[in-house]
């Protein structure tokens, strides 16, 4: 089967016609250019010591959206990139193993695993579970078809898991819904989530340590994380996964001396940035963004 060119560069994620594809690519080199221009003009705002920094100018001029996800929207204050289409790739996944959803027995692992941690993550799990089962009962049982007896957690295609270190309950416990009493801490942060004496473990796991006690590896489509500026090292153990998370939700503070460094890492690993929006306290230094992983092939004009 011949893939179209949207289609080869989003490792299958996007099926539109190859020119409006170019026309999308064109404009991202277009903007990753000027943006090459910005870092080096404006990298003096950005000193080790703080002293010379000026987040809201920095802000200004630095990292803007560079791809056009036609189809986002806003769950629980953070934006995803077509999320029904996240949702149909994970449905036609899922059916080789699929028992009829009366008779469910044993289901299979969902390949379809959302992490969440921080920045009102309750809220973010129960809308995109709400919308998730919206989608499939009209994909499932379209006409207003009785749906009679379903189990709703071999209909949903995704599991939503919510990392919280500080002992929160789940108010109402759901299917596709999964708690977890610990945070991320990036891997570089050895004594993060230690009591003074060093001896005594508060919950705190690396996400590669999450991945293996819970058996996702290789099988994680979002990750959502406000970890108040632990995200500035985060991302790294984020990009040295086996498996490339599909899209990265991360709300940014302040502008330290490696800003420009965890963009262009990102920007090196394939991530183009969908959604930036800055938080509504108007301070100018937290801002909210979202990345989608596409394929090697959509940057070739770098090569």
């Amino acid at each position: 089967m011949n893939r179209n060119m949207a289609q080869i560069d989003s490792n299958g994620f996007f099926d539109i016609p190859d020119y409006q594809w170019h026309e999308i690519k064109q404009e991202t080199k277009t903007i990753i250019d000027v943006q090459d221009r910005a870092g080096h003009r404006t990298a003096h705002l950005l000193s080790e010591s703080g002293a010379d920094v000026d987040s809201n100018l920095w802000w200004m001029d630095n990292w803007k959206i560079n791809f056009r996800c036609r189809n986002k929207v806003n769950i629980g204050g953070k934006w995803i990139c077509d999320l029904t289409r996240i949702l149909a790739m994970a449905n036609e996944t899922a059916k080789p193993g699929r028992r009829h959803l009366m008779q469910h027995k044993n289901p299979p692992p969902k390949e379809c695993i959302v992490y969440v941690s921080g920045g009102r993550e309750m809220e973010f799990a129960h809308r995109f579970l709400d919308y998730s089962l919206s989608r499939m009962m009209e994909l499932h049982f379209p006409n207003g078809t009785s749906g009679e007896g379903f189990v709703v957690g071999d209909l949903l295609p995704c599991e939503v898991h919510v990392f919280t270190p500080h002992g929160q309950e789940i108010p109402d416990a759901r299917d596709g819904l999964f708690l977890h009493h610990w945070g991320f801490r990036p891997s570089v942060k050895e004594s993060m989530g230690l009591a003074t004496n060093h001896t005594t473990s508060i919950a705190f796991k690396t996400l590669d340590e999450t991945i293996t006690e819970l058996k996702h590896s290789g099988r994680i489509s979002i990750v959502a994380v406000d970890c108040e500026d632990c995200e500035w090292n985060l991302y790294r153990d984020i990009l040295s996964l086996d498996e490339p998370i599909r899209q990265v939700l991360m709300q940014m503070h302040g502008t330290p001396f490696m800003a420009n460094e965890l963009f262009l890492h990102m920007q090196e690993a394939g991530y183009v940035i969908f959604q930036r929006q800055a938080e509504p306290s108007g301070s100018g230094e937290v801002y909210d963004y979202s990345w989608l992983n596409l394929a090697p092939s959509f940057f070739n004009w770098k090569v």
